[in-house]
């Protein structure tokens, strides 16, 4: 079985990474959230400008539905 990403833990992984004020380095704070919670790099670079669409980009990508 897959580790899936849940809602609350993509709510406080976009939070914490939009609150990098510097958007070039969003990225290396998303990187580092996913990987303090045992999830690969993202293959994509995700917009990360809008929380709503990243929390629907980090389910999406970490929680497929089946």
């Amino acid at each position: 079985m897959t580790k899936r990403l849940s809602k609350t833990l993509a709510d406080q992984i976009a939070d914490s990474t939009l609150a990098v004020v510097n958007p070039q380095n969003r990225f290396i704070a998303l990187t580092a959230a996913l990987a303090r919670h045992g999830f690969a790099r993202p293959a994509a670079h995700p917009e990360l400008v809008d929380r709503s669409a990243m929390i629907a980009w980090l389910l999406e990508t970490y929680s497929p539905r089946s």
